[in-house]
């Protein structure tokens, strides 16, 4: 099936059982003022589960399909396709975008091959990543503008916390058909 949004608005950002949960430091008195974002320390994942006491019974009933805490590496495959409505970045009125991938330290670009003069571009690339969950979850897609002159220009960018499609029973995959028709 083919969605015609992205698959966290779809699937309830993937957290049919992995929450997430933003951890914020406290405050040294009632006082002390400034936004949540000041406070804000890291992210919790997880779940809690409450049973009355008769249904609990001796043993967990959420530790099935429950990862082991240990780190694993998985490989990841974007297939970036295209890009639309890209807002101008060029005084032309154009933008001469290419794609730059991150997760944790490891980062590739399509830099060498950038798209000149063009606000809807078609890539047709594909990117691997090795990852290791729980450490880097978290991969961002950016598109910047090549310029010549100066330092490149960030276009925009979006951010996918890969570790919750992972571990979704919704398995947000990318399938390939087997079969094509011109």
């Amino acid at each position: 099936q083919i969605y015609n949004s992205e698959l966290e608005n779809e699937f309830g950002n993937f957290e049919d059982w992995l929450c997430v949960f933003p951890l914020h430091r406290g405050k040294a008195n009632e006082d002390e003022d400034g936004n949540e974002d000041e406070h804000f320390v890291g992210k919790y994942k997880g779940s809690f589960y409450v049973y009355p006491t008769e249904e609990a019974g001796t043993e967990p009933k959420v530790s099935q399909g429950v990862p082991r805490n240990r780190p694993i590496k998985v490989l990841v495959r974007v297939y970036i396709v295209k890009a639309t409505n890209l807002s101008p970045a060029d005084p032309n009125g154009k933008a001469d975008p290419y794609v730059v991938v991150t997760v944790g330290q490891e980062q590739k670009d399509t830099k060498e091959r950038y798209i000149p003069k063009q606000l809807n571009p078609v890539f047709g690339e594909v990117v691997e990543l090795t990852v290791s969950f729980p450490m880097e979850s978290e991969l961002t897609v950016a598109i910047f503008d090549h310029d010549l002159v100066g330092s490149d220009d960030l276009i925009g960018e979006t951010k996918i916390d890969l570790e919750n499609r992972f571990y979704s029973k919704h398995r947000a995959n990318c399938g390939v058909a087997s079969q094509y028709n011109v």
